[in-house]
């Protein structure tokens, strides 16, 4: 059994291998906590305003702490921290589902939670990306699991540390989510106790005294640091404004996607076998944490991320389908239905998954397969036909739903799938590394200040101070309009007025590439389209092949004296512009870095 658990675990780092990589909004947080870490504060830009433009407090603080500690970057850090919290994770889970056997079960079923987890592509998924998300549900999942023993020795008026409370504090100071879940938890197993009646003042002031003080210092910290008691992700993404359709189509393909029908006569079975041994406490306070969370996720339209969220309800899920399959395995029949259940399950869980990741573009695609209408790539992907599985009538319908879900989501930039993430990155990482080395050389002024939407690794590897079209790092774009169209957290957008008065120099024709090669086979149309537009737009020549393309906010006289080492030709100029294109034809047989396809506009304007 050791050996078996320990395989677990190995196929499960193994799975986080296939899918590691970073994510360009991680590289948000990785500002923040390098600036706080160089002793700039916790601001995106060092020296200015002041904006929450993270939703991660206490991995921020973490990755600050390393990089002060051992000098080792965010960048650098993240994976191995997340890698860490993910075996954190496997060991609770693996712990919950050994110690829930009983004198008279058999022993393999103890194996089928942590199984599970490492077969699962979710979870494989957020065992790297940069983000908080593996800490948050480390925190959530340690703490409900501590407030089930919390609980039982309340029960037996035994005493027992209070640790789940700022378990759950912690969680909260790691995703403001976390308050929702703690609340909801906290609050069933003080019913529990109640109904059992073994709850007492004492037991609530010390949940009280393990979480208030982390969270409302918290609270009260941010008022007094930002000026506000909310993130200003908030505004940028939600802004009160509710989206449960495209919620419902997000968790509806989530359940398709790993066959969560499969699970349901299992999760029967784990209540059954709870309810049998009197401990219905545990569903219960699986369901607390789970179901308002989900409503939560529902009501916001989703996740801009592949079921990130979602991924919270896993190790939740598994270990109750593992108490289901101990209370199969005692059944008649249970020495051969128990192990097909689990194959069975096992099927669903990796079919549809494993072939959205082989079959996936090999290029950056934006908002795929929902944007990609009439590529072939979007036509083939995920066509049940291609998959054995799911050929089968029933199955296939199942299929196609799901297919039709995931188009319909990723049109709205819901769920956008690691893939897609991953290969932005390597758009983006190259140009953000580029404009540094142009800062480092005197090229741009140490001061330059960009407009782009793009706001993570463009900005974390050239450092050049920016403002963030999109609002998540600026308040006053969080809290404007939103767009005709929805696209979930790209909604919001800055106007060049705006941009103008906030002092910018350069406003980029795409919302996210400053830097073009002349060899991009883009280049062509968007210089055709900048120079038939009502607005004039610049073009400077960097060295290498490569131009800044795009508006000069304060003038060029005023860009003249601030970039003295580029010299701006206006595309309107006919001679600037045939010599532009002239250039452009001459490097065209030279090998070119790839298609810029932007990230945010899926007209191509």
């Amino acid at each position: 059994m050791l050996v078996a658990l320990a395989a677990t675990l190995a196929l499960l780092l193994l799975h986080a291998c296939v899918y590691a990589f970073l994510c360009d909004d991680a590289f948000i947080s990785f500002r923040y906590a390098r600036n706080l870490a160089a002793g700039h504060g916790l601001v995106f830009n060092p020296g200015f305003e002041r904006v929450e433009g993270y939703t991660n407090f206490l991995w921020v603080l973490v990755l600050a702490a390393v990089a002060r500690l051992t000098g080792i970057a965010p960048d650098l850090a993240a994976t191995p921290l997340l890698l860490a919290a993910t075996v954190g994770l496997w060991a609770l889970v693996a712990t919950r589902a050994w110690r829930s056997r009983r004198p008279d079960d058999v022993a393999w079923p103890a194996l089928v939670p942590p199984l599970l987890l490492a077969a699962t592509r979710s979870v494989a998924v957020w065992s790297s990306s940069g983000l908080e998300t593996r800490l948050f549900e480390l925190l959530v999942v340690g703490a409900t699991l501590r407030l089930l023993t919390e609980i039982e020795a309340a029960e037996a008026k035994r005493r027992a540390t209070p640790i789940a409370a700022a378990l759950f504090a912690l969680a909260s100071l790691t995703r403001p989510d976390g308050l929702l879940v703690a609340a909801s938890a906290l609050g069933v197993a003080a019913v529990v106790l109640a109904r059992r009646r073994a709850l007492a003042p004492a037991w609530l002031a010390a949940q009280a005294a393990g979480f208030l003080p982390l969270v409302l210092g918290h609270l009260l910290w941010r008022h007094a640091y930002y000026g506000a008691w909310l993130p200003n992700t908030y505004f940028a993404k939600v802004g009160g404004e509710a989206w449960w359709s495209m919620g419902g189509d997000y968790l509806a393909s989530a359940a398709l996607e790993y066959s969560a029908w499969l699970w349901v006569p299992l999760l029967v079975l784990g209540v059954h076998r709870h309810a049998r041994l009197g401990s219905l406490r545990v569903p219960l306070l699986f369901a607390a944490v789970v179901a308002p969370h989900a409503i939560y996720v529902a009501s916001v339209g989703g996740d801009h991320f592949e079921y990130r969220p979602l991924d919270l309800y896993f190790p939740f899920a598994f270990l109750l389908i593992g108490d289901g399959v101990f209370e199969l395995a005692r059944a008649r029949r249970g020495r051969w239905l128990a192990p097909a259940a689990v194959a069975a399950l096992l099927a669903g869980l990796v079919a549809i998954p494993w072939r959205s990741h082989v079959e996936a573009p090999d290029r950056y695609m934006t908002g795929f397969p929902g944007l990609a209408t009439g590529d072939p790539a979007r036509s083939a992907f995920l066509d049940p036909a291609r998959n054995p599985l799911y050929r089968w009538p029933g199955l296939r319908t199942l299929a196609e739903l799901h297919r039709t879900l995931l188009r319909r989501t990723t049109f709205h930039f819901v769920g956008i799938r690691q893939e897609e993430h991953r290969h932005f990155l390597e758009t983006v990482a190259p140009e953000g590394r580029r404009l540094g080395a142009l800062r480092a050389e005197g090229v741009l002024p140490e001061d330059a200040f960009f407009a782009i939407s793009c706001v993570g690794a463009i900005p974390y590897f050239s450092d050049l101070r920016t403002l963030d079209r999109f609002g998540l790092t600026d308040a006053a774009v969080a809290r404007g309009p939103t767009a005709g169209h929805r696209f979930l957290a790209h909604d919001k957008h800055a106007t060049p007025e705006y941009a103008r008065e906030a002092g910018a120099d350069f406003w980029a024709f795409d919302e996210v590439h400053s830097l073009w090669a002349l060899s991009d086979e883009l280049l062509p149309r968007y210089l055709a389209l900048a120079r038939a537009g009502a607005a004039d737009f610049w073009v400077a020549d960097v060295g290498g092949g490569e131009i800044l393309f795009g508006s000069l906010l304060q003038g060029p006289d005023e860009a003249a004296r601030r970039f003295p080492r580029l010299h701006f030709v206006n595309l309107r100029d006919p001679a600037a512009y045939d010599d532009l294109m002239q250039r452009i034809s001459a490097v065209r047989s030279e090998p070119a870095r790839g298609s810029q396809t932007s990230a945010v506009d899926p007209q191509g304007r």
